[in-house]
């Protein structure tokens, strides 16, 4: 068996969490049912049809909502299988695992029915939760072998599963009941979808739960305010870090809105730009690193690894937010990945902070990529989340070690990108802004060129000369050896120069 030492960084040991006591669970060698949940659909059931406008006051707790959502069902399937909320394994990033001494399937699948007719009623098929459960035994935990195949016919049940989302082919009611008699009038101006007089429940109880959100003490709600309630279970939900996250406030207990956010960017310059930056990233191979290591070779490896990774992103990213980059919002934050947004400038200081923690906690064995574009708090919420996506998927194709970040419509390896911005920025440290405007936007246009000559483009290679005699105009009185370190990046790293020179531009731009 694995210790925290053996996969992580000890000066993250905070960060170790509680495991499951295995032993305690298992009385005899009889059967028992692995049963596993995976809440399908979150990007959907976060912004699906949400206004801009009214975005900040529901987007956390939408996430919140599948995080409660996804303990509230596990100890729904105990309160239906009569077991006790001990054989609870864990509760993270919208999964679930029990270990259950009931193997009463029929039960199992009836659960699954009402969960289904939740999400349809409620939410319109849009998002569920994919339930399932594998039989197993004592000597598959004690195996090396048996315990990785259990945790492969887990996974494959789980996907077996999700291509048969809400068993729609086994409904007879194929048509979804919407509420009527729906105007501009009484339509809810929050998810589009529903009526209600200005919001509709459910989003007055999004509302209501970001509220607890940005409360500093612990707090607690019954599931059914938030309405959720299978067969009338009700259940005490403890508003905890890990649901807290990280969200800006602007006035006692309300979430600060994406315009005041976006106006606080720049806050210790008299000048900079006044948007946000959304940041999309996640973990680089996980399936296979899991497959290549030995974090599947025990339950106790698994749920060591599993939960502190979980921890890195649930607690400790929203700690850095809460410390030092106070203008940002949580949107999602667990599991193995990120989506967070905020000033826009402090987005960038915080992607920077959490892949140098990151490397540091996992002890470079992993890496983690990131998308992040820099918009209007104007920008439409839903398609934030695709536009982003896109970035992500930019960044991951790099090649396939990965470990890079696309921003400013340029896509580098992080290695890189860190190396440049720490010789510009101290550069330009002793230029003690004597450069003008105009000679940052010709540096703008030598990289292009520098760019299209590594394309083949031969006439671009003047770029050279028109650097020297664009410094020998603006900037001649300075250290020529200032102009080496520009040329010398501009040639071997033009694209992480374009990314460094666009934050140093946006940070002198008038607002």
């Amino acid at each position: 068996m694995r210790q925290f030492s053996d996969y992580f960084d000890e000066c993250f040991i905070d960060l170790k969490p509680d495991t499951a006591p295995l032993d305690t669970l298992f009385e005899n060698d009889t059967e028992y049912l692995l049963i596993a949940g995976d809440f399908f659909g979150i990007q959907k059931f976060i912004f699906e049809q949400l206004s801009t406008k009214n975005a900040a006051k529901v987007l956390r707790a939408k996430s919140a909502f599948i995080q409660i959502f996804t303990r509230y069902l596990a100890e729904f399937i105990c309160h239906k299988l009569a077991i006790e909320e001990k054989y609870i394994l864990s509760t993270n990033a919208g999964k679930f695992e029990i270990l259950s001494p009931n193997t009463d399937s029929a039960a199992l699948d009836e659960v699954q029915k009402k969960v289904d007719n939740y999400f349809i009623n409620k939410f319109y098929g849009l998002s569920g939760v994919s339930i399932c459960g594998v039989g197993c035994q004592k000597d598959d935990f004690d195996s090396s072998r048996k315990y990785r195949n259990l945790r492969e016919k887990i996974i494959n049940e789980l996907e077996r599963k999700k291509f048969n989302k809400l068993d729609l082919v086994s409904r007879n009611d194929f048509v979804m009941d919407y509420d009527s008699d729906i105007n501009n009038e009484n339509l809810c101006r929050i998810c589009n979808i529903r009526k209600g007089k200005n919001n509709c429940e459910l989003c007055n109880g999004f509302i209501k739960l970001s509220e607890l959100l940005v409360r500093k003490e612990k707090s607690k709600l019954h599931s059914s305010e938030m309405g959720i309630s299978l067969d009338g279970f009700d259940s005490v939900v403890v508003i905890d870090k890990k649901i807290k996250s990280y969200v800006l406030k602007e006035a006692k207990d309300v979430p600060a809105s994406f315009e005041t956010i976006a106006k606080n960017s720049c806050s210790h310059l008299d000048t900079g730009i006044k948007s946000l930056a959304v940041l999309k990233a996640d973990v680089d191979s996980m399936g296979k690193f899991m497959q290549d290591s030995d974090i599947t070779d025990s339950f106790e490896n698994f749920d060591i690894f599993s939960k502190t990774l979980d921890n890195f992103f649930s607690l400790h990213v929203p700690k850095l937010m809460r410390e030092k980059y106070k203008n940002s919002y949580t949107v999602f934050a667990g599991g193995d990945d990120l989506f967070l947004l905020g000033a826009w400038d402090e987005i960038l200081g915080l992607a920077r902070q959490i892949q140098k923690d990151f490397q540091r906690f996992i002890k470079g064995k992993l890496s983690i990529s990131f998308g992040i574009a820099i918009v209007k708090p104007s920008y439409p919420i839903s398609r934030l989340a695709n536009y982003t996506q896109e970035l992500l998927e930019d960044a991951k194709a790099v090649d396939e070690e990965k470990n890079a970040i696309t921003l400013f419509d340029e896509t580098v390896k992080w290695v890189s990108y860190l190396k440049v911005f720490g010789n510009l920025a101290t550069t330009f440290e002793l230029l003690k802004d004597k450069e003008n405007t105009a000679f940052l936007y010709r540096l703008l246009e030598l990289v292009e060129m520098s760019k299209k000559v590594r394309e083949g483009d031969v006439l671009a290679t003047i770029w050279k000369s028109k650097l020297r005699y664009s410094w020998s105009r603006n900037m001649g009185k300075e250290d020529p050896r200032i102009l080496e370190v520009l040329d010398k990046n501009m040639q071997d790293y033009p694209s992480e120069t374009k990314m460094f020179l666009s934050e140093y531009i946006y940070k002198r731009r008038q607002g």
